[in-house]
Protein backbone atom coordinates (compact mmCIF):
# COMPACT_ATOMS: atom_id res chain seq x y z
CA UNK A 1 0.00 0.00 0.00
CA UNK A 2 2.75 2.80 -0.17
CA UNK A 3 1.68 5.54 -1.44
CA UNK A 4 -1.89 4.73 -0.90
CA UNK A 5 -3.96 7.63 0.55
CA UNK A 6 -6.79 7.90 2.67
CA UNK A 7 -8.71 11.27 2.91
CA UNK A 8 -11.80 12.64 4.30
CA UNK A 9 -14.17 15.25 2.60
CA UNK A 10 -12.72 18.40 4.42
CA UNK A 11 -8.81 17.17 2.27
CA UNK A 12 -7.54 15.69 5.18
CA UNK A 13 -4.66 13.06 4.18
CA UNK A 14 -3.43 9.98 5.84
CA UNK A 15 -0.51 8.09 3.30
CA UNK A 16 1.02 4.94 3.85
CA UNK A 17 4.55 6.64 3.70
CA UNK A 18 6.48 3.28 4.14
CA UNK A 19 6.14 -0.41 2.17
CA UNK A 20 3.00 -1.80 3.40
CA UNK A 21 1.47 -5.34 2.57
CA UNK A 22 -2.39 -6.55 3.06
CA UNK A 23 -3.37 -9.96 2.26
CA UNK A 24 -6.10 -10.63 0.32
CA UNK A 25 -9.23 -10.71 2.68
CA UNK A 26 -7.55 -8.77 5.60
CA UNK A 27 -7.89 -5.49 6.78
CA UNK A 28 -6.26 -2.69 8.48
CA UNK A 29 -7.16 0.26 11.23
CA UNK A 30 -6.39 3.44 10.58
CA UNK A 31 -6.83 5.51 13.98
CA UNK A 32 -6.46 9.60 13.43
CA UNK A 33 -5.07 9.86 16.85
CA UNK A 34 -1.30 9.47 18.05
CA UNK A 35 0.54 6.20 18.93
CA UNK A 36 2.85 3.10 17.37
CA UNK A 37 2.22 1.50 14.12
CA UNK A 38 1.53 -1.91 14.33
CA UNK A 39 0.94 -4.50 11.54
CA UNK A 40 -2.96 -4.21 12.30
CA UNK A 41 -3.23 -0.67 12.98
CA UNK A 42 -1.68 2.30 11.62
CA UNK A 43 -1.60 6.00 13.47
CA UNK A 44 -2.19 9.26 11.44
CA UNK A 45 -0.56 11.46 14.33
CA UNK A 46 -3.19 13.70 14.20
CA UNK A 47 -4.19 15.94 17.53
CA UNK A 48 -7.58 17.09 16.54
CA UNK A 49 -10.20 14.84 15.05
CA UNK A 50 -10.55 14.01 11.35
CA UNK A 51 -13.68 12.51 10.99
CA UNK A 52 -17.30 14.81 11.44
CA UNK A 53 -19.96 12.82 14.14
CA UNK A 54 -22.59 14.36 12.07
CA UNK A 55 -21.31 12.57 9.07
CA UNK A 56 -17.99 12.27 6.42
CA UNK A 57 -16.48 10.37 3.97
CA UNK A 58 -13.57 8.79 3.52
CA UNK A 59 -11.77 7.82 0.46
CA UNK A 60 -9.15 5.29 -0.57
CA UNK A 61 -6.68 5.71 -3.32
CA UNK A 62 -4.04 4.14 -5.12
CA UNK A 63 -0.74 5.55 -4.89
CA UNK A 64 -1.36 7.14 -8.54
CA UNK A 65 -4.72 8.52 -7.61
CA UNK A 66 -7.34 5.82 -8.92
CA UNK A 67 -10.48 5.35 -6.43
CA UNK A 68 -10.61 1.99 -4.57
CA UNK A 69 -13.41 2.60 -2.36
CA UNK A 70 -15.65 5.16 -0.59
CA UNK A 71 -16.99 5.12 2.72
CA UNK A 72 -19.79 7.56 3.79
CA UNK A 73 -21.99 8.18 7.01
CA UNK A 74 -24.30 10.44 7.91
CA UNK A 75 -25.21 10.34 11.54
CA UNK A 76 -24.01 10.16 14.89
CA UNK A 77 -23.28 6.45 15.79
CA UNK A 78 -21.38 4.06 17.48
CA UNK A 79 -17.99 6.72 17.68
CA UNK A 80 -16.71 4.58 14.75
CA UNK A 81 -17.54 3.05 11.84
CA UNK A 82 -16.08 -0.03 9.35
CA UNK A 83 -15.65 0.52 6.04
Amino acid sequence: LKGWTVRDAAGNLYRFTSTYTLAAGKSVIVRTGKGTNSTPTRYWGKSNHVWNNSGDTAYLRTAEGKSIDTCKWTSAGRGYTNC
